[in-house]
């Protein structure tokens, strides 16, 4: 009998361990599975933030590149007010509407419409003309070079021309 209830403490003995080693690798697996999961979770952030940055790296190479060709619409433009040749006015009118075309292709807009509010950080005021009017106060008033962004990207500010308040 006495056998029997050694046997029975050494089994309950070693019940009780594997129960408390049970119970400590089930801990374990929690804090790892939370482990893992905080893990993809910064994995997840990473990747979207390298894609990000990677995105607006393309959009400045984009806005780059077309910088250095702007100067072919300024050209047209200049081109188009020194000659009274309606032919070659409509020849340079089409080659820049083909020209602008591929650039909304690709995503550029067009800052600094007569009209518009000015903005700092699309325009830059060459000129101010003083007005009585307050709803007139920042509006652009001529353009004398257009300005072009992709996306958040400014590519080149707009000069403009703004109405500023008269003060008395």
């Amino acid at each position: 009998m006495e056998n029997r209830e050694e046997f029975s403490d050494v089994l309950f003995k070693l019940l009780k361990e594997k129960e408390e080693e049970i119970k400590r690798l089930k801990e374990e697996v929690k804090t790892l599975s939370l482990l893992i999961k905080k893990e993809r979770r910064d994995l997840e952030h990473f990747q979207k933030r390298w894609k990000e940055e990677e995105d607006e790296r393309k959009i400045k190479q984009r806005g780059e590149i077309i910088s250095s060709l702007l100067h072919i619409i300024d050209s047209l433009d200049d081109a188009k007010s020194k000659t009274n040749d309606k032919n070659l006015i409509q020849g340079l009118e089409l080659i820049e509407k083909q020209f602008i075309d591929f650039l909304k292709d690709e995503g550029v807009e067009e800052v600094g419409v007569k009209g518009e509010k000015f903005d700092p950080s699309l325009h830059q005021a060459i000129s101010i003309e003083t007005t009585n009017n307050g709803e007139d106060d920042g509006t652009i008033i001529e353009v004398y070079r257009k300005g072009y962004k992709i996306k958040d990207f400014l590519i080149r500010p707009a000069y403009v021309k703004v109405y500023k308040k008269e003060v008395n």
